[in-house]
């Protein structure tokens, strides 16, 4: 069977009354990092115009570099998260904050175990 076009292959699920494979969904054009997508779950060639729109969005859209990053929210058991995921030692702030949280959830923990008839 000779390979048909997209025009054709459309015409012929119409025809037949298959189901829309998009559900009404246009395709993405290639040169966009959906197409790229597209193209390897399809396990089809990557044309070079959609491999530069994938990695333009994973440079803009990736893993924030430190210009990009939010502000650290010290004090705040976030804020001491935020220092550690960096790599930092986390500031006198944040460690209270962290402090704060611990001691509120073993106290909340413990409460929930004395309310079950003691510890275990």
């Amino acid at each position: 069977m000779p390979d048909l076009t997209d025009a054709q292959l459309d015409q012929l699920i119409t025809d037949l009354g298959l189901k829309d494979p998009h559900r009404g969904q246009s395709i993405a054009p290639c040169g966009t990092q959906s197409a790229y997508t597209r193209h390897v779950r399809n396990r089809e060639a990557i044309d070079e115009a959609c491999r530069k729109a994938n990695t333009e969005a994973k440079r803009t859209k990736g893993t924030p570099t430190p210009g990009r990053r939010k502000p650290i929210a010290h004090g705040t058991l976030a804020g001491y998260r935020q220092h550690k995921y960096r790599g930092e030692s986390a500031c006198d702030e944040c460690l209270e904050g962290h402090r704060l949280y611990v001691r509120d959830r073993d106290r909340k923990l413990a409460a929930a175990r004395w309310a079950r008839g003691g510890a275990r």
